[in-house]
C-alpha cells in the first residue's frame, strides 16, 4: 500500500496532463523519464481482485479495456513486473 506521502511525492514530479487513475493509487510505483505516473500491472490486478471480487480473468479483461485502452496509452506507463 503506499502512502499519502509517497503519493504527493510521485504527483509533484508529473506532468500535469498525467493519468491519475480513480482508485488506483495503490496501484502507482513512480514517475517514468516523461514525468507520467507508473502503474504496477500485478497491483492493479490484485485491486480488482480483492477490491472489486473480480476472478484473474475479468480483472485482466477490465485491464486491457479500461485501463491500457485510456488515452491510446498515452499519459501515463503500466509496468509488466511480474
Amino acid at each position: 500500500m503506499i502512502t499519502e506521502q509517497q503519493l504527493e511525492y510521485y504527483l509533484d514530479g508529473c506532468e500535469p496532463d498525467a493519468i491519475r487513475f480513480h482508485g488506483l493509487d495503490d496501484a502507482i510505483i513512480g514517475v517514468d523519464h516523461n514525468s507520467q505516473l507508473c502503474y504496477s500491472y500485478t497491483l492493479m490486478l490484485d485491486i480488482f481482485m480483492e477490491r472489486d471480487g473480480m476472478k484473474q480473468d475479468e480483472a485482466v479483461e477490465w485491464i486491457d479495456y479500461n485501463v491500457l485502452g485510456t488515452n491510446a496509452g498515452v499519459g501515463f506507463t503500466v509496468i509488466f513486473d511480474e
